[in-house]
């Protein structure tokens, strides 16, 4: 239950957001601060659109056979000033590369500016598990740039007659998100699974996906804190919350264990609406309320 309210802004850029604690080194401070809860946070948030754009392009170019029965042409969810460039594509291997913007002028996906390249290179065909790389080239997000490497797997599970759905595993190798703070690198699993919408292929807003998984992420000054969702209380999200006209890509319900050393937080993302809402416990004490983006 949502007892008190902190307004602290957990931003997308840390060019523009505001210190919410006095703590003068957050590598030796004794517990988790909302400081480290707002780093976390801009590092999940850059890699979930990282995960939206590498799921969108496979639906767009080879989605249909892997069970969807629409025979309507998939809408993608990204931006009209996003172009595509084939590199050299085979048979057995597809290299697609996705351009936003120019580099003057970005392009804006669910509230985000997007500069720079993704190149995706993966496996054609239908036998699962299908994989692909996703790598970068000159790619910013709000100024912030991302490098490194992550692998897309997706298999299916279910039937066609039961509960038929995607479940991809996005694994983090060194991935890096730079920032005006410094570099923050990430490394771990993230597994996402369509829960929602998979037969009615033509319709976006009725998507709605579960993350879950374990990963790492080390911060500039080189602290480590490991992030925990569980399968039972995993994050949720819903196309339709990016599609607003203020974007609210954030998920609407679940829970998000972060750990330092002995201390925690725990983030519980509310109820299931389309909100900048959650609330966080700190080393098991009183849940305050908090506010996420700008």
């Amino acid at each position: 239950m949502k007892t008190k309210t902190l307004f602290f802004s957990v931003m997308m850029s840390f060019l523009t957001y505001t210190s919410c604690t006095n703590d003068p080194d957050p590598k030796t401070a004794a517990n988790v601060t909302t400081d480290d809860i707002a780093a976390n946070q801009q590092v999940d948030d850059a890699f979930d659109d990282v995960l939206a754009i590498a799921e969108d392009q496979y639906e767009a170019t080879e989605g249909s056979i892997t069970g969807k029965t629409n025979i309507l042409p998939y809408n993608s969810i990204l931006p009209d000033c996003v172009t595509f460039s084939d590199l050299g594509s085979t048979e057995l291997v597809r290299v697609w590369t996705i351009i936003f913007g120019t580099e003057t002028t970005p392009c804006k996906f669910r509230g985000h500016y997007l500069k720079g390249k993704i190149i995706l290179t993966r496996t054609r065909g239908t036998t699962f598990p299908k994989t692909m790389t996703i790598t970068y080239s000159n790619f910013y997000i709000n100024d912030n740039n991302i490098d490194g490497t992550a692998t897309w797997t997706r298999e299916m599970v279910g039937t066609i007659d039961v509960d038929l759905h995607p479940k991809t595993t996005f694994t983090m190798t060194e991935m890096k998100l730079t920032t005006s703070k410094g570099t923050y690198t990430r490394n771990g699993n993230r597994i996402r699974e369509m829960i929602e919408g998979f037969d009615t292929r033509a319709i976006l807003s009725d998507n709605v996906f579960k993350t879950y998984g374990t990963f790492t992420t080390t911060h500039p000054n080189g602290t480590v804190f490991s992030s925990l969702i569980e399968s039972e209380t995993p994050l949720i999200h819903k196309t339709a919350c990016s599609l607003l006209d203020t974007p609210m890509p954030f998920p609407v319900s679940g829970v998000l264990k972060l750990t330092k050393n002995p201390h925690s937080a725990t983030i519980n993302y509310g109820s299931g609406a389309c909100d900048n809402l959650a609330t966080l416990s700190i080393d098991g004490g009183e849940p305050i309320e908090i506010t996420l983006g700008k």
